[in-house]
């Protein structure tokens, strides 16, 4: 959501919360103040000319940031979560777990790799994959980040018959060995 909208949105909560609060506490305030409210706008919205228009804005204006509320929950353009393709026999279905469970398989495998966490993207017939590791001390990260980006591409693409354009991996912490306690 762009700032605009969340700024839209955020004026609109502001002003349906006073808006509220004043319903709420209107049975037990001062009733010559709420009296007072409603004989001013009977006498300068409801008998004027214009009452019809403004009635018919404000709600206008309230039914669309609704709309907008309501709808700004919603992605419209979501995350592919397979990638089709087709053979011989019909057609596979890939999902980006399974893909996810190859890198992730192969990260935690690693001596030198505590944690690990993967996101898979689908992105014009191709498979964009990242890592997120932490790992142990005196690891030398850049042989480890090119040992499992050759062996994650070259394990996804062999299982799978999917084009991997990248591997990225972020180092994401450096943990202590667990220690040996017996």
């Amino acid at each position: 959501m762009n700032f605009f909208f969340r700024v839209l949105t955020a004026i609109y909560a502001v002003i349906a919360a006073v808006l509220s609060t004043l319903v709420m506490i209107s049975p037990f305030s001062n009733k010559g103040l709420m009296k007072n409210f409603l004989d001013w706008a009977d006498v300068t919205l409801y008998r004027s000319d214009k009452y019809n228009v403004v009635v018919f804005l404000l709600g206008l204006i309230l039914l669309l940031a609704n709309l907008f509320i309501l709808f700004s929950g919603i992605r419209f353009k979501g995350v592919n979560k397979y990638i089709c393709f087709k053979n011989d026999n019909g057609q596979v279905r890939v999902s980006a777990n399974s893909v996810e469970s190859i890198a992730l398989g192969l990260a935690r495998k690693s001596k030198n790799v505590r944690e690990a966490k993967s996101k898979v993207r689908f992105k014009n017939e191709t498979v964009e994959i990242l890592m997120k590791l932490s790992v142990y001390p005196d690891t030398h990260v850049p042989n480890l980040s090119r040992l499992l980006q050759n062996q994650i591409k070259d394990a996804v693409e062999s299982m799978t018959e999917l084009q991997v354009s990248h591997v990225d991996i972020n180092i994401e912490g450096v943990h202590a060995a667990p220690s040996d306690k017996e």
